[in-house]
């Protein structure tokens, strides 16, 4: 740890910021993503990364609170609740990640805190669906975990706010497969997966519809190995009815 501190403080050196003078923020950036230092390294950049922009969002009302480039803050359609992703290269092509979530108190501002890392999906969280039934409210959180050289991840994923805190997954899809995963009970979370060069879809299309492009092995790949799946020419919708999100496939 000691050495991982110098090295800190050599970078800092390097490009001119101050302690005194600045959060650090660019040059704690340029250590998160420094492919020439290890693992920890990084880690421990994303963690000082992560306490800044906590103690910039709590002190400030303002929306326009300027983050790192690695972080990513989205917000609820309602105003209820934001999250904020921050993330860092790994040395095996994986990503390191972060979480904050905002609670709104409706006037005042919001309320900001650190998420544990078994507490979220740990991933970029780039949008949250918000939908209702029967005056009660459903979140959803769509998510994405690259991977330069295995398997990627983007997930749909629930959430359910409590008086105290965020409650990732929950069993509101009547679903009985997905991404060649067959579930013996409806699942709390969705996770497609797939190879490290291919791009697929997972959006929104509008309320209650979530557009989602289908995947599938390519080059006479074996079911489940997922390195090496690929979109196909299929594309599903997830419909949000009577408090269910259900499947049904485009012509």
């Amino acid at each position: 740890m000691q050495r991982i501190a110098l090295i800190l403080i050599a970078l800092f050196a390097r490009t001119g910021t101050s302690w005194a003078q600045s959060s650090g923020l660019d040059a704690y950036l340029e250590v998160a993503r420094s492919m020439s230092l290890n693992d920890a390294a990084r880690s421990v950049a994303l963690d000082s990364l992560t306490s800044i922009s906590l103690r910039a969002l709590s002190n400030s009302p303002s929306k326009t609170v300027k983050l790192a480039d690695n972080a990513l803050r989205v917000e609820s359609p309602d105003g209820t609740f934001a999250l904020v992703s921050l993330n860092a290269p790994m040395g095996d092509g994986s990503y390191a990640y972060r979480g904050l979530v905002g609670r709104s108190d409706g006037q005042k501002g919001w309320t900001w805190s650190i998420l544990a890392d078994e507490a979220w999906p740990s991933a970029i969280v780039y949008r949250i669906v918000h939908t209702r039934y029967r005056r009660r409210n459903y979140y959803l959180t769509l998510w994405y975990k690259p991977h330069q050289n295995g398997i990627q991840e983007k997930g749909i994923e629930p959430v359910i706010l409590t008086r105290s805190r965020l409650v990732f997954g929950a069993r509101v899809f009547a679903v009985k497969s997905f991404n060649d995963e067959v579930f013996k009970k409806p699942p709390e979370r969705l996770v497609l997966r797939y190879g490290p060069m291919a791009s697929v879809a997972l959006r929104p299309e509008k309320s209650g519809v979530i557009l989602v492009d289908e995947v599938a092995p390519v080059r006479d790949a074996a079911k489940g190995s997922y390195r090496y799946y690929g979109p196909t020419s299929v594309q599903n919708r997830l419909i949000f009815s009577q408090g269910k999100w259900r499947f049904e496939t485009l012509p």
